[in-house]
């Protein structure tokens, strides 16, 4: 990033965090929907089955993964292509919305497969689950039979590392994101998770996307580099490294000139929805999680493009310190 690019960049970063800032002081509850936080209820539910599902088809471990530490981590690659640009209207809501998904998918998978491939981990793509109007889909994450069909309207979305689905390539994967194309729907009208959000729009959709991708991501390293669940991120650090992460790819969004202050806005709207209202009670407060946004966008010092490094030294420093 050059000079001008970096004083950009962090003049739209300042001014975001007047915004969060004023959204902590004020003290803005969060509604309680149950399954509002994007992520929540699966991974708490996938922990006793996680070893039992059918094995990942889509991709092999590699025999000599590379590392990446504190002083040494490749940097994330930054696509080409246009992400901001759904073109969602109330009339095209139907078909719009999920080539919408399906492209943020795209860009992701292609963002973070270049940096898995540059260590040698193989692919880091997902299993895709798009739950169409008027459908269920039936997730391993949840043993509860009736709370298992999930909808297409359901407040929340999230990554289920038991589920497999095809990727974006048609190859069963075991580790699936799910999104309710009706809940996604009504993020352009203003609805998000069944709560009113003033300021909504194409990154308020792709922030949570990433952040689901951010599950993923967390999920293959620990595949790749066989290390079990119990040292994995736990508590709320297990939600904002997957915040930061989603602020990685934002940052590449920013690179390619797609990301406006009023983008930077949507999340900082989404922020009294998907944080909790006190400490440690398992995703982040507004505070915390804008914390983790910011140093995914800008590293630890608002200086630079921030990297996966920041994210996992930041909220993974027993593996990554």
């Amino acid at each position: 990033m050059n000079g001008a690019g970096r004083t950009r960049l962090t003049r739209v970063l300042v001014g975001v965090a007047v915004v969060f800032s004023m959204l902590a002081v004020a003290g803005c509850s969060v509604l309680d929907s149950g399954d509002k936080n994007a992520g929540s209820s699966s991974r708490a539910a996938s922990s006793s089955s996680a070893e039992t599902s059918s094995p990942r088809t889509a991709t092999s471990t590699p025999s000599s993964p590379g590392t990446c530490s504190a002083t040494s981590c490749p940097k994330l690659p930054t696509p080409s292509s246009d992400v901001m640009e759904s073109g969602v209207t109330d009339s095209n809501a139907d078909t719009a919305v999920p080539a919408y998904l399906t492209s943020l998918f795209n860009d992701l998978d292609e963002t973070w497969g270049g940096w898995f491939g540059e260590l040698g981990w193989g692919s880091p793509d997902p299993g895709r689950e798009l739950i169409e109007p008027g459908t269920t889909f039936r997730t391993e994450c949840i043993d509860d039979e009736n709370d298992a069909n999930i909808p297409s309207n359901l407040a929340n979305a999230f990554f289920c590392p038991v589920d497999t689905q095809p990727n974006g390539s048609g190859q069963p994967t075991k580790g699936t994101i799910v999104l309710p194309v009706q809940t996604f729907q009504a993020i352009w009208q203003g609805n998000v998770f069944g709560v009113p959000s003033p300021v909504v729009g194409d990154f308020t959709a792709a922030i949570v996307v990433a952040h689901e991708y951010g599950h993923n991501i967390v999920y293959r390293i620990s595949e790749v580099l066989d290390i079990p669940e119990s040292q994995q991120p736990q508590g709320n650090n297990s939600e904002l490294i997957a915040d930061c992460l989603a602020g990685n790819w934002a940052a590449t969004v920013f690179q390619r000139d797609q990301l406006s202050p009023k983008d930077i806005l949507q999340v900082a709207t989404l922020l009294p929805i998907i944080g909790d209202p006190g400490p440690n009670q398992g995703h982040g407060t507004i505070r915390e999680r804008a914390t983790a946004l910011t140093i995914g966008l800008t590293g630890p010092q608002l200086n630079r493009q921030g990297q996966p490094v920041d994210c996992l030294s930041k909220y993974w420093p027993e593996k990554f310190s």
